[in-house]
């Protein structure tokens, strides 16, 4: 009997692509799947609409649990003007486009009748799931997505009805529309005059009551000189000589070079208590930070839980696939921060939660602590 040949489309092609380079190229992508679930996964995103395949072939990937391997530029169109974040449980809009500025910080209850219980678990499927505060942000990030809703078959349209706490609301899709974020923690122009303050957006410190906080918002160099930020490590260094203590403050990192300060932070006094602020973005390279910290220079974690495992995936190489041109970041390193372990998240030893009202007040409950405790 005569095997019947498979069609060769764009997309099979695409897969059988991807699955080699994969393979090729992750360190273990078989660690959290079994090879014939991956595939058979990716088999089905094969017969998904031009529109969707994208989505599809992200939930596939999502099944290796690696929050560094991802289909890139899924959120890039058909977005709801409106930035969310979870608090304890419950979804929040921390930002939008000036259109609809009066539902900031309102409580997300439905989208087009749909309650946020019944959305979730449809749309967790994108994440990765690495561990839960993983999924907590990923579920912000997708929930705004018009065109994740389509996919789910939550929403049919251009617009959603949109239920808060405190009104229905239809808001239309529209991803050129300028979205502005509350930001408790990026520091007020009064902050950055204070004649103590040194350094850039990227990494700043200052002193407060003679305590030295550090702000390391991105593990890069990019748009400054190596003679800045030799300058600006040299003053760290001798300010923190003189500092009653040393706080170090990773919760926007969201990682980058791990070289960029690691020198830095091999050099910090060993005689000065230290302590490094975390929260659910410091990720990647910012996790390597934190560790090193901990571990070797007796540091105390304060803030809320960091965003990803500590024993995990990183360093990515992209993969373009030849038809679609999707762009895939697959990682192919592994990394054990922590030897022989298999903790899920690194909580902090000290909480200092920011709150909804934190973020509409924009004040950063760090300051308040430094001033209280130190």
């Amino acid at each position: 009997m005569e095997q019947t040949e498979i069609e060769q489309t764009p997309e099979r092609e695409d897969i059988e692509y991807l699955v080699n380079k994969i393979e090729a190229t992750h360190f273990n992508p078989y660690l959290n799947v079994s090879r014939e679930d991956f595939i058979n996964s990716l088999n089905k995103a094969q017969k998904e609409n031009e529109e969707f395949f994208p989505l599809a072939i992200q939930e596939s990937i999502a099944l290796t649990r690696d929050a560094h391997t991802y289909v890139k530029g899924i959120l890039n169109n058909d977005y709801l003007p409106i930035e969310c974040k979870e608090f304890e449980g419950h979804f929040y809009i921390i930002g939008s486009s000036d259109n609809y500025n009066h539902i900031i910080g309102h409580e997300i209850l439905k989208i087009n009748e749909h309650p946020l219980s019944e959305i979730f678990p449809q749309i967790s499927r994108l994440s990765s799931k690495e561990n839960r505060e993983v999924l907590l942000s990923d579920l912000s990030r997708y929930l705004p997505s018009n065109k994740i809703l389509r996919y789910y078959n939550f929403s049919n349209s251009d617009s959603v009805k949109l239920t808060t706490n405190n009104e229905e609301i239809d808001i239309k899709a529209d991803s050129e529309q300028k979205i502005k974020i509350k930001e408790p923690l990026k520091w007020k122009m009064s902050e950055k005059n204070d004649p103590t303050y040194v350094g850039n957006n990227k990494y700043h410190f200052r002193l407060i009551n003679n305590n030295l906080l550090f702000q390391y918002n991105e593990c890069t160099n990019e748009g400054h000189t190596k003679e800045e930020l030799t300058t600006f490590k040299n003053k760290l260094l001798n300010s923190a000589q003189n500092a009653d203590n040393i706080i170090v403050d990773l919760r926007k990192n969201r990682g980058g070079n791990t070289k960029v300060m690691e020198d830095l932070f091999e050099k910090l006094p060993n005689n000065k208590k230290i302590y490094v602020a975390i929260g659910r973005k410091t990720f990647s390279s910012a996790m390597h930070h934190l560790l090193f910290l901990k571990q070797e220079k007796g540091a105390i974690l304060i803030g809320e839980n960091a965003g990803q495992k500590p024993n995990r995936f990183g360093d990515y190489k992209e993969i373009v696939l030849p038809n679609s041109k999707l762009r895939i970041a697959c990682s192919f390193k592994y990394f054990e921060l922590i030897p022989n372990s298999n903790i899920d998240v690194i909580e902090p030893d000290i909480k200092i939660p920011i709150t909804i009202d934190d973020y509409m007040n924009e004040t950063d409950p760090l300051n308040k602590w430094i001033v209280e405790n130190l």
